[in-house]
């Protein structure tokens, strides 16, 4: 006999659990764990509950399956946005809906344009690509037609080429091999520039210097650079001034310097090179277009910047990015793909340099190990953590610059990551991708070894990626940090992820459909999981983009909140029977929800469905394929329960508003609906405990399957089977 605590599963935090240990009711996840976790999903606190559905958004541009999302967060609450981003186009969203235009400006030929602007021309709205005045649309070389309303931007990228990317402020830098970097900057919500990412100074070189001459018989040489006034970014040096027959500056007769005054500057660096050797050194500032020498010593360890544009060749094109410390780092070009290239602090379009090197030089290193390092993902943590082919390593020292002098490069981890599936940040762990894509890790500074540290996440569920690989992945962390993974066959895997609690709950989700895509955006109080699904409506193949809904149920809202179908849309208003704008479902079964009751199945005909009663809260869309969880054997260390015929008469399930529209059994073939009793709350949701009477029979598992049938909530925190056990 065992006693009854040993049968109580008091949560699901171990999530489904790989059938090779499902003899492991000695470990500790054994206790918290599942034998399937199908459509729901492990709470941070341990409970498991449906997940909600997800909205339709929109259908994407093309048909193509290399459509990828990818966020802009803003400094501005609820402003952030969703980017589709496909062949030769990024189109834009905002809290569920497309980025439209409106009130746009009548094309004037008089008015000079530049990239970003928008007009209106022929019925028809135009962005502009290129300056221009006097060029009226349509003409390609500086005008893109936008499709009626919808805001879009052309960009060069193909599917064969779409690209990294990583944000900086309201900057989001674009790398891929196949393309020289770009910079994709908000200005606001309808205005986006696409632009090279350039590798020299913000601001130019001065011109015209002209050094006055002083008859003798020395040889002199000068030149100039400009500091932003804003910034303090100096330029790169004029061309130099020489003079082979000039005397010596003295205070009663200097050298008199004066050149074009720059707009953009706040004063001016000055060097000299009095030997004619080549080699220039520091002499004095200036404020104004004009600078006399008297005499100044030149201080050679301090010289004019030195051009670098590192990226010149179709050889040198990055293919990841980077920001660390003020620098912008680039990393795996062709001709270098374990090369990286950094900028100069604070300014990340500048890799110049000085000789001798100065501190905030830029910088050139490799990853130089035991194999090839062609670097795949680069992240700043508490120091730069670099991800190659082979290995991890930590560059530089925590809250220690980089500098030409300092780069220490210590391989700590010797497990590769996959390319181009983008690192996770969950508090202070890095998590990512494995090479060869079917196992993720998590990393972090670990005390005990003095350095990088980390586990292999996907071992308890091994079952759910054996034999495939991650397409995408993404990191909701409010409300329950989960970690969101797109398999390769379409399914959508979710990873609860609360490190100091030691939860990492693997969690399975379907649709109607394929998940290809994920990107989570920051909305209101939660990180919102986007997707991009593809699905085959009325025999046709399409690609939507579609929003998971909050499962945040007001009960004083319910039946506004209570959103739990696929692909779906809400009516809220009047009553009425007959519901158009579904479209996007036509000639398909949906479930309708009205007013938080399931009223069963519809087809959409002629973009419509109707019901029987007039109804003014309803949720319509695509009932999800299977929801349900699936316990574990009846096991407990120190007993024969496991080899003893068991029979489960009746289950307790603790719940948290939840409706009692499902099914619990033995098993799949034994499942028996919940029929509610006259003695039950008649509340659309009930918290508390439902006990169910199964028809059961004597088996060696004594396992439990709780199945949602209904487009309706289900949060379960506990489970306590009351169980006979035999022979």
């Amino acid at each position: 006999m065992i006693y009854p605590g040993s049968v109580i599963q008091r949560g699901f935090s171990g999530g489904e659990l790989a059938p090779v240990l499902h003899a492991r009711a000695d470990h500790e996840k054994y206790t918290s764990g599942l034998a399937m976790c199908k459509n729901f999903m492990v709470l941070r606190h341990g409970a498991v509950a449906n997940r909600p559905g997800f909205r339709f958004v929109a259908e994407c541009k093309t048909t193509d399956a290399n459509v990828r999302l990818l966020r802009y967060v803003s400094e501005t609450q609820n402003e952030s946005m969703l980017l589709e981003a496909g062949a030769n186009y990024i189109r834009f969203y905002k809290n569920g809906a497309r980025v439209l235009v409106a009130g746009v400006a009548a094309y004037s030929g008089a008015t000079p344009y530049v990239p970003g602007d928008l007009v209106s021309s022929g019925g028809v709205n135009y962005y502009c690509i290129d300056d221009t005045t006097g060029n009226a649309p349509p003409n390609a070389l500086f005008w893109y037609p936008l499709e009626d309303d919808i805001f879009e931007i052309p960009t060069t990228y193909t599917t064969a080429g779409l690209f990294n990317w990583t944000q900086s402020g309201n900057v989001i830098v674009l790398t891929h091999r196949l393309h020289d970097p770009r910079e994709l900057i908000c200005l606001g919500e309808t205005t986006w520039v696409l632009r090279l990412a350039d590798t020299v100074p913000d601001i130019s070189e001065p011109l015209g210097l002209a050094l006055a001459p002083v008859a003798g018989a020395q040889i002199y040489a000068y030149m100039v650079t400009a500091s932003h006034v804003d910034t303090g970014e100096e330029s790169l040096p004029s061309l130099p001034v020489v003079d082979v027959a000039i005397a010596a500056p003295t205070v009663a007769v200097p050298h008199a310097l004066t050149w074009t005054a720059h707009a953009d500057a706040g004063f001016y660096n000055v060097y000299c090179d009095p030997t004619g050797n080549g080699v220039f050194g520091f002499v004095g500032t200036a404020a104004s277009n004009l600078f006399n020498n008297p005499g100044n010593i030149p201080d050679f360890a301090v010289t004019p910047p030195i051009d670098r544009t590192p990226f010149v060749s179709a050889e040198t094109r990055p293919h990841v990015c980077a920001h660390y410390q003020q620098r912008r780092f680039y990393a795996n070009s062709i001709a270098a793909p374990e090369g990286i290239e950094a900028s100069r602090i604070g300014f990340p379009n500048n890799f110049g340099r000085s000789s001798p090197l100065q501190d905030d030089d830029g910088l050139t290193f490799r990853m130089v190990g035991l194999a090839n390092h062609p670097v795949q993902h680069m992240i700043g943590l508490k120091q730069l953590i670099v991800l190659t082919d082979a290995g991890g390593w930590s560059v530089g020292e925590p809250k220690v610059p980089l500098t030409p002098s300092n780069i220490p490069a210590d391989q700590e981890i010797y497990v590769g990551a996959a390319p181009d599936i983008a690192p996770i940040v969950a508090g202070n762990s890095l998590i990512y991708l494995q090479s060869r894509g079917s196992i993720i890790r998590d990393v972090r500074f670990d005390i005990q070894v003095d350095g990088l540290g980390g586990r292999d996440l996907t071992l308890y569920a091994s079952h759910l990626f054996d034999g495939h690989v991650i397409d995408r992945m993404d990191y909701s962390l409010t409300p329950h940090s989960i970690i969101w993974c797109v398999r390769d066959d379409g399914t959508l895997l979710g990873m609860t992820y609360v490190r100091e609690e030691e939860v990492f709950g693997w969690h399975q989700h379907t649709t109607q459909g394929n998940f290809e895509q994920v990107c989570t955006i920051p909305e209101g109080r939660e990180d919102v999981l986007y997707a991009v699904v593809q699905r085959t409506i009325d025999g046709n193949n399409v690609r939507y983009i579609e929003r998971m809904e909050s499962r945040d149920l007001d009960p004083d809202e319910f039946n506004e909140t209570c959103f739990f179908v696929d692909s779906g849309l809400s009516y809220n208003g009047s009553p009425a029977t007959v519901f158009s704008g579904l479209d996007h479902l036509e000639g398909e079964s949906v479930a309708v929800v009205a007013e938080g009751v399931d009223l069963g199945q519809f087809t959409v005909a002629g973009g419509s469905v109707t019901i029987p009663t007039a109804s003014g809260d309803v949720h319509i869309g695509l009932r999800f394929p299977t929801t349900e969880i699936e316990t574990l054997d009846l096991d407990a260390p120190g007993t024969d329960i496991r080899d003893r015929y068991k029979r489960v008469g009746a289950v307790t399930l603790l719940v948290d508003k939840s409706s009692r529209g499902f099914s619990i059994g033995q098993d799949r073939d034994s499942l028996t609906p919940y029929e509610q009793s006259s003695f039950d709350s008649e509340d659309d949701t009930f918290t508390g405990q439902i006990e169910v009477t199964l028809e059961s029979t004597f088996e060696k598992p004594g396992r439990v399957v709780v199945r949602q049938d209904s487009a309706l909530p289900i949060c379960i925190l506990g489970l306590l089977p009351n169980v006979a056990v035999g022979g």
